[in-house]
């Protein structure tokens, strides 16, 4: 897990019939298969634009390279295919025309032996017909002008480092080899002029080979802490190249080059779990001068920012809640400011830039690992919190909002106040926001102090018969103006009436024939009076009339059967309270059904609306039309379906949650009318997850 607490802020593109919260754009290879790496950038069309090259494998496992045409707005139309015949090994310019060239290995079709063949780039975006160099040598390869004749050469780390001089026009002329076996410790390779001489040297990351300029390396300098994936620039503007590596389980290590091919020292930033395993984009992604850092965190599926201050050192910036694997920076939009392509399942994204090191991706940052999140204004800036309500493994947080969608670093509360669940509201009606915690001696109270903390328990509240209890719900039932509790316990549903000092009465409780499976409350039958609706053994829905003073008239039962966790919300826009629940066909799939109500307490059904693997959900106004809109945890996606009014739903929009939601939250953390998402995503780590915020841009 990260160590600090990191965050950017997403931006959603959508249209007015669209869901707000949605990722940027994926592009994917027609028909299906995967992308492979990144292996370049360049307008290989000539348009004028920057395009993006892959060398993805199809469904029929055939290798294929693919330019994906960028059309300047950092979309990208389908892509232009050419056929390798071989296995792709690297890109780059080999024949000086300013566009990179593909080197793939094959068995030549007239020798039938092992060849290195290059594929010229034609300037519309295809390749042309290998030419062939037949070798057997094999291994990681990289170009760069290492005889110094002002033409690119291809070198090739095997049991030897040998070195193909390039002719200009992608063809070589005969290899010369250096006695130096890399082969089994090269995970990564780059090339820059670590000495100064003039002459191009290389790096594993673990070791430099400082070059003769005739093609011969000499022998290698160990990088004490070096790291397999490396990437190089001169990271404190002292004109010597510098390198960074993978470092440390969670970390990254930048060594500042002192100019004779040996480094003066190294720093390790530590940004998440296998930080840097699976690339690096050294960029200026700020717009000032110093080269920034965006560190792919594998296990995390998230990339992070490092901001460089020009001496070499670097602040962290943001982490961004994308499924990466690997990343690639350019220009994509044509607006000047760096953007971030990032590499994830199925296809690739770009991550528009806005300049100053911040892109247009999710929130992410630490979080506990808890069972619920809730958010409200716990300081009374005018910003809501967060309190993540823990787990038998974690301990309940609060998190001052920043009114940006990040949070500040979590909180705990103190010992009395750790618990499972938890309902928030104003008990003691001090204008504070205090935290009612359920337990098997009662009810307790653990009051607010304005500043998001929070007191011990003082007071018990309710003292009761030591059985555990069970949801725990806000309202006020008996119209005091003083806050009351309801409760699953005591064999079926209890009020306990609020004193408004943060003690309660006695349980008035209202008696449940079968097993309560949750409940809402609401005004149901338009007499102003609060009401329960309750789930009864996962197959109908009673609804227990309130008479206004903590008790309720017999149920008024409508079926439900295969039926969860509801919600109540007026969905068709007719004044009447609805319930939206989520449900199974008989036995078939998970989904939602929506049982519309009549404004008497009683509930007409509506056609079941699947959703594949729901496991909760919410209901809000997503894109603000007044039409209540559902968000639905379908682990690994939450999904969007806008509400049409009527009580039924559009198809839905997908986003990945690729490691699962483990609770879901939504309000303004903007302060700009507009309804964000939040919610904790499930991590390798029993006590940790990720907090993740996707901001909504509206129309």
């Amino acid at each position: 897990m990260r160590n600090a607490i990191l965050a950017l802020t997403l931006s959603l593109v959508a249209a007015s019939s669209q869901a707000q919260f949605i990722p940027q754009p994926v592009f994917t290879l027609p028909g299906g298969g995967t992308l492979g790496r990144f292996l370049a950038k360049a307008d290989f069309n000539r348009d004028g634009k920057l395009d993006i090259l892959f060398a993805p494998t199809t469904p029929s496992e055939q290798i294929e390279l693919a330019v994906f045409p960028g059309d300047g707005t950092g979309r990208f139309g389908a892509p232009i295919m050419s056929a390798p015949g071989g296995s792709v090994e690297t890109a780059g310019d080999l024949n000086g025309d300013g566009l990179p060239d593909v080197v793939i290995r094959m068995i030549d079709p007239v020798t039938k032996v092992v060849a290195i063949g290059v594929m010229l780039a034609d300037g519309t975006g295809k390749f042309k017909a290998p030419i062939l160099f037949d070798t057997d040598i094999a291994g990681q390869m990289i170009v760069g002008d290492f005889t110094g004749d002002g033409k690119a050469d291809l070198a090739v780390f095997a049991d030897t480092l040998t070195v193909f001089p390039g002719k200009g026009n992608g063809a070589f002329g005969s290899p010369v080899s250096s006695p130096i076996n890399l082969f089994e410790a090269t995970c990564g390779v780059a090339a820059a002029d670590f000495n100064r001489d003039g002459k191009l040297d290389l790096t594993t990351g673990q070791a430099v080979l400082l070059g003769n300029g005739d093609g011969t390396f000499q022998s290698p300098v160990t990088v004490v802490n070096g790291g397999c994936g490396v990437a190089v620039g001169d990271f404190n503007n002292d004109g010597i190249p510098d390198q960074v590596t993978t470092g440390a389980t969670s970390g990254v290590r930048i060594f500042l080059g002192d100019g004779t091919g040996k480094f003066k020292n190294s720093a390790v930033y530590h940004t998440g779990d296998l930080a840097g395993s699976l690339g690096f984009a050294v960029d200026r992604f700020n717009g000032d001068a110093n080269l920034d850092i965006a560190v792919t965190n594998a296990a995390d599926n998230d990339a992070t920012m490092l901001l460089g201050k020009g001496d070499g050192t670097f602040t962290f910036g943001k982490t961004f809640a994308v499924s990466t694997f690997d990343v690639l920076s350019g220009d994509f939009n044509g607006d000047h400011k760096i953007d971030l392509a990032v590499h994830s399942f199925p296809g690739f994204s770009v991550l528009p830039g806005k300049g100053d090191g911040n892109f247009a991706a999710p929130i992410a940052q630490n979080g506990q690992r808890g069972s619920t999140i809730q958010l409200a204004d716990f300081n009374g800036d005018g910003k809501l919190d967060a309190l993540e309500i823990g787990s038998l493994t974690t301990r309940s947080v609060a998190s001052l909002g920043m009114g940006n969608g990040r949070f500040e670093s979590p909180v705990p509360l103190p010992a009395s106040c750790q618990s499972t669940s938890g309902v928030v509201g104003d008990f003691n009606r001090d204008g504070k926001l205090d935290i009612a915690i359920p337990g098997p001696g009662g009810i307790g109270i653990c009051f607010g102090r304005g500043d998001g903390t929070f007191k011990a328990i003082e007071v018990a509240g309710v003292v009761e018969d030591g059985t555990p209890l069970g949801d725990l719900q806000t309202g006020d039932f008996n119209h005091d103006g003083k806050l009351d509790l309801l409760e699953e316990g005591n064999g079926g549903l209890s009020v306990l009436l609020g004193n408004g000092n943060g003690t309660f009465q006695s349980p008035i409780v209202t008696s449940v024939t079968g097993i309560l499976a949750g409940f809402v409350t609401g005004d149901f039958n338009h007499d102003g009076k609060l009401d329960v609706a309750a789930n009864i053994n996962n197959q109908q829905v009673s609804v227990f009339l309130g008479n206004g003073d903590g008790t309720f008239q017999s149920p008024i039962t409508t079926s439900n059967p295969f039926s969860f966790s509801m919600v109540a919300s007026d969905v068709n826009n007719d004044g009447s309270l609805d319930l939206v629940t989520v449900a199974r066909s008989t036995a078939g799939p998970y989904g939602i059904r929506v049982l519309l109500g009549n404004g008497d307490g009683t509930f007409k059904t509506l056609p079941f609306h699947q959703f594949a693997g729901v496991a909760n959900f919410m209901v809000q106004d997503v894109d603000g039309d007044g039409k209540p809109d559902l968000i639905v945890d379908a682990s690994p996606f939450l999904e969007v379906s806008l509400g049409k009014g009527d009580g039924t739903f559009k198809a839905a929009t997908k986003f990945i949650a690729m490691k699962g939601v483990a609770s879901l939250a939504a309000g303004d953390l903007n302060g700009d009318g507009l309804v964000d998402l939040v919610f904790l995503e499930k991590g390798q780590n029993a006590q940790f997850g990720t907090l993740i915020t996707y901001l909504n841009q509206g129309h």
